[in-house]
This record gives structure tokens, C-alpha cells and sequence, in this order.
């Protein structure tokens, strides 16, 4: 054996060393804007052997989704949101049933991040009602979140700001205990708004459609907290003293917030490499 070559344990030990490097590379690449290094990063991450493309689809999703500062802004931002809904598709097909809510629940991050509401609650509402996503309580919070959004008078509802909205992706929150029941992370949003201005002339349509979807979560999820504040101030409105508030700031408020921090939290990219 030549003196300089390593013994198996110690070249996979480097190898592994060197992925965790890479992928960390293409974290940080993608936190500056450096699409091209990103991309560079990428290609050699998925050739691999080591590397399950499909379980690691979080990182494509994250460089899908980080913002190309080169390209026209309206069109840049319809081809993004294509790519990411071609490649979330696509892996539909091909993963595990339990891995299926995480992947609708990235989705509806996605959109709710590009400022997508009612396509987002079309996507909950078409696969809700079939397993498995009908056993998560987090996308049934999600889809009674964004009914109750929809809800309220279009004056009344907060606009995306197209500046921030597509420099990070959003990080949604919980306890972050993951469940193969359920999406691995649990809706999060603000204290739930007062009776927000405007009320009377809420969709009350919509309205319905959000508390059926509350209830549903709490049905899965006893535990659900967001679920059970929100359906307990549909149907007690006026139990909510205080200063009125507009409920649209804190859908976008959830958004805000998370673009104040950086995609690792969203995508574990921090986390040590696992090999498939």
C-alpha cells in the first residue's frame, strides 16, 4: 500500500467531510445571491452516490426558490414559481406516502411567501381530503388560516411587498417534532387578532370554510393551539376587548418575520450531512 493512501475508513471520513463542506458551501452561496456557485454546488451534490436527490429535496427547493437578481423582475418571478412547482410536482410521484404533506406543506410556504393566498388554499382544499394529508393537523391550520385571511374585505387585507417577499424563504414555525401523521412542523402564526375592522362585511362563505377547517385540525390535533384561538374568535367575535386590529398584518406578519432570517432555518441546511 502507498505510504500516502488512507485507510477505507478514513477516506470515507473525508469523503463525508467534503459533502458536509459542499453543502454548506451551497447554503452560503445562495444566503449571498451567488446563484452561479450555488448552481456549480449543486451539480456536484447530485452526482453523489451518497446524496438521495429525492430525500434532499429541500435543497433543490431552496436554490429554486432563492431570488435571481439578474433576470427581469415579472418574469424571473413566474419561471421561479413554475420551477417550483414542476420539481415539487414531480417528486409527488415518487416518494413515500408519509413524505407527501411535507412536500404540500413546503408548497404552500412557497406560495404564501410569493404572496399566493388563494392558490394556496385551492392546493390544501384539492388534497386535503385524501390521505395522507388528511391525517396532518398543521395543513388543516394552514388552509383555516388562509380561508379566515381571504375572509376579510379586500381594504381590509394587507398586500404583499414584492422587495422582501422573495429574498428568503419562509420559515414556519411549531415544535418542530416531526409526526407521520402530520407535516414535520406545526403551523405557527401571532396571537390571534381581535375582531379585525370590517367584520360585518367578511366573506362569510369563506368564513365557514375556515372554522370547518379549525375544527378538523383540533379534531386530529387536540393540541393545536392556533386552531383552537382562531375558532374560538369566530365564534365569539365580540368576546374581543381591546384595540381592534387588521387580521391581514398577521398573515403578513408571519411572512415578515421570517424573512428577517436566513433559509437554514427553514431547510436544516445547518444540520450534519446523513448519508442516504
Amino acid at each position: 500500500m502507498p505510504t500516502n493512501a488512507l485507510p477505507v475508513d478514513d477516506a470515507g471520513s473525508l469523503r463525508h467531510a467534503y459533502i458536509q463542506s459542499l453543502a454548506y458551501c451551497l447554503q452560503a452561496c445562495l444566503l449571498r445571491g451567488d446563484r452561479e456557485r450555488a448552481r456549480r454546488a449543486w451539480a456536484i451534490l447530485i452526482r453523489c452516490r451518497e446524496v438521495n436527490w429525492r430525500t434532499k429535496w429541500e435543497w433543490g427547493l431552496l436554490f429554486l426558490s432563492s431570488q435571481d437578481t439578474d433576470a427581469p423582475g415579472l418574469a424571473s418571478q413566474a419561471d421561479q414559481v413554475r420551477h417550483v412547482e414542476r420539481w415539487i410536482n414531480t417528486l409527488r410521484v415518487t416518494v413515500r406516502n408519509e413524505e407527501k404533506p411535507s412536500l404540500l406543506h413546503a408548497l404552500i410556504i412557497y406560495y404564501i411567501k410569493e404572496g399566493r393566498y388563494r392558490q394556496a388554499l385551492e392546493e390544501l382544499e384539492t388534497y386535503l381530503p385524501s390521505y395522507p394529508y388528511l391525517l396532518s393537523a398543521s395543513l388543516h391550520t394552514y388552509a383555516g388560516l388562509l380561508a379566515f385571511y381571504l375572509a376579510q374585505p379586500a381594504s381590509h387585507v394587507r398586500q404583499r411587498s414584492p422587495s422582501r417577499s422573495q429574498q428568503h424563504l419562509i420559515v414556519p414555525g411549531g415544535d418542530g417534532s416531526p409526526s407521520p401523521s402530520s407535516s414535520p412542523r406545526s403551523s405557527r402564526s401571532p396571537s390571534p387578532p381581535h375582531a379585525p375592522l370590517g367584520w360585518d362585511h367578511a366573506d362569510f362563505s369563506l368564513m365557514g370554510r375556515a372554522k370547518g377547517w379549525f375544527a378538523k385540525s383540533l379534531e386530529i390535533d387536540e393540541k393545536e393551539e392556533v386552531a383552537k384561538e382562531f375558532l374560538r374568535m369566530i365564534d365569539h367575535p365580540a368576546a374581543n376587548d381591546g384595540p381592534q386590529s387588521d387580521s391581514g398584518d398577521d398573515m403578513g406578519s408571519e411572512r415578515d418575520e421570517s424573512e428577517a432570517s436566513d433559509g437554514s432555518q427553514r431547510y436544516d441546511l445547518n444540520d450534519e450531512y446523513e448519508f442516504s
